[in-house]
C-alpha cells in the first residue's frame, strides 16, 4: 500500500508554465484526503513560495521535502543542511572564471544566494530572492554553499550548452569528492556534498517516516532523478523524460502537460 508520494517538481510535477495543473491538483488533495503524504523531491531550494507563487493553501498539500537534490532535507518543522567542501567550491568558482560569459551561483545554508554576475531585475524572482538579497562571491566567503550553479545568461533565459571542456573538468574536480549533474539538456552543472543526491534524502525521510520501500512512489524526469528512479518498486518517469531516465524507472506517464501525474496516481498506482 503506497503511503507516501515523492515529486520532482520541474518538468514532473510542474507543466511548462510552472504550474500544477487543476486536474493535478485535484488528485493530490484527495490523496492528502486520504491519508497519503506528499513531498517534494527537487533541485530548487525551500523558497516554493516566492519562487513558483503558492499560496499557503498549495504549500501545505506537502510534508516536507528533498531540496537543492538533496542538500536540504524538510520534515515537519526540522530543516537539516549538507553543505559542499570549501576547496571544491574554490575550485569550481577558478574553474569557471576562465570563462569570461560564464555565471556561477552559490545557493547558501539558510537559502541565501551568491552570484559571479548580477541578474536582470526581473530574473531574481525565480530564484525565490530580490535583487537586494543577492550576494557576490566576494560576500559569500565565509558562508557555507549547499550547492553550485553553473550556467549562461540568466538561467531562464539560456539556451547555450556548457563548454565540453569545461563539463569534464569540473567532473574530474567532483570525482570521488562531490556529486556532479549536468542537467537541464547540457545547459545546467550542479554541484552537491560528497553522496548527496534525491535518493539518500528521501531515503532520510523514509526512514525517519518508518516506510518500507514498496510504501513509497516517486516521480522525475531528469537525470538528477536517476538515483531516485532506479531504486524503488514504484518508480515513475514522464512522459517527456530522456530515453535513458525512461529506462531506469519501473513505469512511464503521459508527459507533464498532459497530466502525467494524474495519470500515474490514477492508472498505474491506482489510488
Amino acid at each position: 500500500m503506497i503511503k507516501a508520494l515523492f515529486f520532482d517538481l520541474d518538468g514532473t510535477l510542474l507543466n511548462s508554465n510552472k504550474q500544477i495543473s487543476p486536474v493535478t491538483r485535484q488528485t493530490l488533495e484527495r490523496c492528502k484526503q486520504n491519508g497519503i503524504k506528499l513531498y517534494i523531491a527537487t533541485a530548487r531550494p525551500p523558497l516554493l513560495g516566492k519562487m513558483l507563487s503558492w499560496d499557503d493553501a498549495t504549500l501545505s498539500l506537502f510534508d516536507g521535502g528533498v531540496y537543492y537534490n538533496g542538500g536540504c532535507v524538510v520534515l515537519d518543522s526540522h530543516k537539516a543542511y549538507f553543505p559542499v567542501s570549501d576547496d571544491i567550491v574554490q575550485e569550481a568558482i577558478m574553474h569557471v572564471l576562465q570563462h569570461s560569459a560564464l555565471n556561477i551561483a552559490l545557493q547558501l545554508e539558510n537559502d541565501k544566494h551568491a552570484f559571479r554576475f548580477p541578474l536582470k531585475e526581473s530574473s531574481y524572482q525565480p530564484w525565490g530572492i530580490s535583487a537586494s538579497e543577492a550576494l557576490t562571491l566576494a560576500q559569500a566567503t565565509n558562508l557555507r554553499a549547499v550547492k553550485l550553479i553553473i550556467f549562461h545568461s540568466d538561467l531562464i533565459d539560456s539556451t547555450t550548452l556548457i563548454d565540453d571542456s569545461l563539463v569534464h573538468n569540473l567532473k574530474m574536480l567532483c570525482r570521488d569528492k562531490a556529486q556532479f549533474y549536468l542537467t537541464d539538456r547540457g545547459q545546467l552543472v550542479q554541484i552537491m556534498a560528497k553522496g548527496i543526491n534525491k535518493l539518500n534524502a528521501v531515503e532520510k525521510i523514509r526512514i525517519t517516516s518508518g516506510l518500507e520501500k514498496n510504501e513509497i512512489a516517486v516521480f522525475g524526469d531528469d537525470v538528477n532523478d536517476i538515483e531516485m528512479l532506479s531504486a524503488y518498486k514504484n518508480s515513475i518517469a514522464m512522459g517527456n523524460a530522456d530515453n535513458y531516465v525512461k529506462s531506469v524507472a519501473k513505469y512511464v506517464t503521459l508527459d507533464n502537460d498532459n497530466n502525467g501525474i494524474h495519470h500515474a496516481i490514477c492508472n498505474i498506482l491506482h489510488l
